[in-house]
């Protein structure tokens, strides 16, 4: 594995642990799982800050697999993954490369 695809991996990781972070504190205050919550977009770049909008549910379906990744339309990154969902703000990924699957599923917080 390349050092940019072990950086794009890690960054990705942080981005899904910080959402999963958001989503337990929003899970304590929302009170409608259809209610908007904002997310970070979880694409590979360190300098990324766009805010993704979905529900709890809608996270929640996006976590369901471990190498799947909500990120800003235009985020995504065809060498290593592919949308599988479009939605009107947000794209769901899922890494199709065998390395960044792994380390998907190596990263996974809910594993």
């Amino acid at each position: 594995m390349s050092a940019r695809d072990i950086r794009l991996g890690a960054n990705e990781a942080l981005f899904r642990e910080v959402n999963e972070r958001v989503a337990d504190v929003a899970g304590h205050f929302v009170k409608i799982e259809t209610s908007p919550v904002q997310f970070n977009c979880e694409c590979g770049s360190a300098d990324c800050t766009a805010q993704i909008e979905l529900t709890l549910v809608e996270y929640e379906a996006v976590r369901a697999e471990a190498t799947h990744f909500a990120v800003t339309p235009g985020h995504e990154l065809p060498e290593i993954e592919q949308v599988v969902e479009r939605h009107s703000t947000y794209f769901v990924v899922e890494k199709r490369d065998p390395e960044a699957e792994e380390v998907a599923v190596e990263t996974d917080p809910r594993s």
